[in-house]
């Protein structure tokens, strides 16, 4: 797994503090021992695919209970009126507009890009592999976990 100096670990990392803030009014921040990082458990997750100019796919899981609390307050409501499809619309935005603003920080500023529709995991979430860029993050003592798979995603350099 790539250090945290590489462009797209940075691009990554920003882009999730960027939307977190934007949409949902929360703080990011990497979770404090890397090395013992929690998964959330039983999480939620969602995915999309990354299809020009680099290949790929980004992938958000985090707690029910998280989203359960970011839904209302996004949607400025109680917990208990929260319903599974505005969760589901919840993550999928959030996940659209982060991947979204990955590419535009990753990318040159006249470089398009085109990506796939949310999808949302219907069971358990699937294997990182090896040459992924994985961020183990936090918000307030929750963790949730950010996944970039694809080889364009590990060799991309900001000067290419």
């Amino acid at each position: 797994m790539p250090h945290q100096s590489t462009p797209a670990y940075r691009a990554m990392f920003e882009a999730a503090c960027q939307t977190f803030e934007n949409m949902a009014f929360v703080q990011v921040a990497e979770q404090a021992d890397e090395l013992n990082a929690e998964i959330p458990e039983n999480p939620v997750w969602v995915s999309i695919l990354v299809h020009d100019p680099l290949q790929g796919e980004l992938r958000l899981a985090l707690p029910p209970k998280l989203l359960e609390s970011l839904t209302a307050d996004m949607f400025g409501i109680e917990i208990d009126q929260v319903e599974i499809h505005q969760q589901q619309d919840i993550i999928a935005e959030i996940l659209n507009t982060l991947a979204g603003l990955f590419m535009t920080k990753l990318l040159p500023a006249d470089q398009t890009y085109q990506l796939g529709l949310p999808e949302h995991g219907s069971d358990e979430l699937p294997q990182t592999e090896d040459d992924a860029i994985v961020l183990n993050l936090e918000i307030e003592q929750s963790p949730l976990l950010l996944v970039a798979t694809g080889s364009g995603f590990m060799s991309y350099n900001l000067d290419d």
